[in-house]
């Protein structure tokens, strides 16, 4: 078995939820997602020029491991305003994902953080994004509230 996978589609989302804990909020996010019976692995943010996004939750089996990029963000702080952006980038080279998760802004900033975070790392490979998406969500928190954001691998 090895342990090197190259991906071929991967589920992305932005998703805000509430629960009775930071974990709970977060795992309610999985839920919302489509994705409440896996195990998200964090992974970097390289991807292979070919990669294909989806938008639809997939059919994974239960308890599986999925290499995800993601980044989360999750507070109790009643009135907090949360936001999560998640930014690909196909290049001539690999595709590149840049994820940002805060706090005291709105998705529109969260947007444009991780969009500069992915112009920085196309300009530190010397490469040229040629096409690009943004997916994002933000969140004032009522309870614990949590924003995940995330590029999961499904095939």
């Amino acid at each position: 078995m090895s342990v090197i996978s190259i991906p071929r589609k991967i589920y992305i989302n932005a998703i805000a939820s509430e629960g009775e804990t930071e974990l709970n909020a977060f795992d309610n996010c999985l839920v919302k997602s489509g994705l409440p019976q896996v195990s998200l692995i964090k992974v970097t943010s390289i991807l292979p020029r070919d990669i294909i996004v989806i938008n639809d939750p997939p059919n994974l089996p239960l308890g599986c491991n999925v290499p995800t990029i993601y980044a989360v963000y999750s507070s109790c702080e009643k009135g907090k305003l949360l936001a999560g952006a998640l930014a690909i980038g196909w290049t001539d080279g690999p595709t590149l994902v840049a994820e940002f998760a805060s706090e005291g802004m709105s998705k529109e900033k969260a947007e444009k953080e991780a969009l500069f975070r992915l112009e920085k790392m196309a300009e530190a490979r010397g490469l040229r994004i040629i096409k690009k998406i943004v997916v994002s969500v933000d969140h004032v928190v009522e309870k614990c509230g949590c924003v995940l954001v995330f590029a999961a691998e499904v095939e």
